[in-house]
């Protein structure tokens, strides 16, 4: 046995210092090997075991498999497996300008997640307070029975099964679902600069994670790595006393820049500037609300929530009774209400405004940029055009409805005179055999 790499996690409290060794084999295989550095970290290593054998029973008969693992005399020992990581995948689709993919294959990872079989309902414990703080509010969420809070991407072997490369990090309490969905895709945008350009995509929002639950999941994250290094500096809080935060000018711009929100009233002649109405707001504001009287005979009305590609959050349009809801748009409505703007012109059309005397629109704004801005936008465009091809053919639908209820009618028809013909003719019969 030779070692190849050695790797020392000295940096931890005592009972999590660890070292790892990858060693070749005089055959040329490799294996991965855990040791304790100090006698107090043991009951860690000797852990890892334990949870090989728990998520080997608790993961049979799902996609996910955990890399095997052997016990040593003092240590352990795993299978050296390569090929495509999960993460590695999704930078292929990264260096591909598919965006868009990237996200959906995040959401399968997610709901692969929730719809494991040994999903348990989420109970706090004092273990998970001594290790997340007491800062949380989680209510009837889900949890794993097996809390491995390191299933990130890079650790997910991608194969008929996917394998588990590293399980260090196992819980022996429940743990919510979403954080460790938090933390993979954390660990992903911020692994590495060459991911930068992921970030305009807010892909937390678009898994339906709230500003406020990623501000707690990054508070969960910091007293997780204190919980790890003990009484030693975490890399996070030495970052924080020695680094400035950097903030790209692009953000600051954007955050800064003018925006204006139109409204259209249409009294039957079509949608002009004549008949608008102009807010300017910036995107720094936290919500953009506005109010506004309807001119007499308005039929439709149109919202232009921006001039440039955008987007838009928490959209609320109602009238002095009720809520209203756009039966047009050409942006991505998203499940959770979001829209998406991929073009220059925004729009949301109201087609039934008749009787409405008072408006109100709010909604928060972000501006988009970065790489994905033009596959949305060539994605939205498919989008209309594909509207338009269900346009047509719902006129086709009805123009062929029309045809099969004439040919019902007709069929009908002939049903009745040959009916009356078969009627009239047994009458001769019947006198007929009378007369005999």
């Amino acid at each position: 046995m030779n070692p190849v790499f050695c790797k020392y996690s000295g940096d931890r409290a005592a009972r999590f210092r660890i070292k790892t060794v990858i060693c070749m084999e005089e055959d040329g295989t490799k294996t991965v090997r855990k040791y304790p550095l100090v006698k107090e970290a043991q009951d860690h290593v000797d852990g890892l075991y334990r949870h090989f054998l728990q998520m080997e029973e608790s993961f049979a008969g799902t996609l996910f498999v955990p890399n095997r693992c052997r016990k040593l005399e003092k240590g352990v020992e795993f299978e050296f497996v390569e090929g495509e990581t999960l993460e590695h995948y999704l930078d292929g689709l990264y260096q591909k300008g598919r965006y868009l993919d990237i996200v959906e294959e995040i959401k399968k990872y997610r709901d692969l997640l929730y719809t494991l079989s040994d999903n348990i309902p989420f109970q706090y414990t004092e273990a998970f307070d001594e290790v997340f703080g007491k800062n949380t509010r989680f209510m009837d969420c889900r949890s794993l029975k097996i809390s491995n809070i390191d299933l990130i991407f890079g650790n997910l072997l991608l194969g008929e099964r996917w394998t588990i490369l590293d399980y260090e990090w196992i819980l022996d309490f429940p743990v919510p679902v979403e954080y460790i969905v938090y933390r993979a895709v954390h660990y992903y945008l911020h692994g590495s600069t060459k991911r930068d350009g992921l970030l305009d995509l807010h892909i937390f929002r678009l898994l339906g994670i709230s500003d406020g639950d990623l501000s707690m999941y990054g508070e969960m994250e910091e007293n997780f790595q204190k919980y790890v290094a003990g009484n030693q500096n975490t890399l996070s809080e030495l970052k924080k006393t020695m680094l400035r935060p950097r903030i790209p000018a692009r953000d600051m711009l954007l955050a800064g820049r003018m925006e204006t929100l139109q409204l259209y009233f249409d009294d039957g002649k079509g949608f002009c500037e004549e008949h608008s109405l102009k807010k300017t707001y910036f995107y720094q504001e936290q919500e953009i609300e506005v109010q506004a009287q309807l001119p007499e005979g308005t039929k439709r009305l149109r919202i232009d929530p921006a001039a440039s590609a955008a987007i838009i959050r928490g959209l609320r349009i109602s009238d002095e009774e009720k809520e209203l809801v756009p039966e047009e748009s050409n942006g991505l409505r998203l499940e959770d209400g979001t829209y998406v703007f991929g073009t220059e012109d925004p729009q949301l059309i109201l087609g039934r405004a008749e009787g409405i005397r008072t408006v109100t629109v709010s909604f928060f704004a972000e501006a988009m940029a970065g790489a994905w801005k033009k596959e949305l936008m060539a994605l939205t465009a498919s989008c209309r055009d594909l509207q338009e091809e269900k346009k047509a053919l719902s006129v086709r639908n009805d123009a062929l409805s029309a045809e099969n209820e004439q040919m019902k009618q007709y069929l009908d028809r002939l049903r009745g005179r040959l009916w009356w013909r078969f009627f009239a003719k047994g009458k001769q019969i019947l006198k007929g055999s009378k007369g005999r």
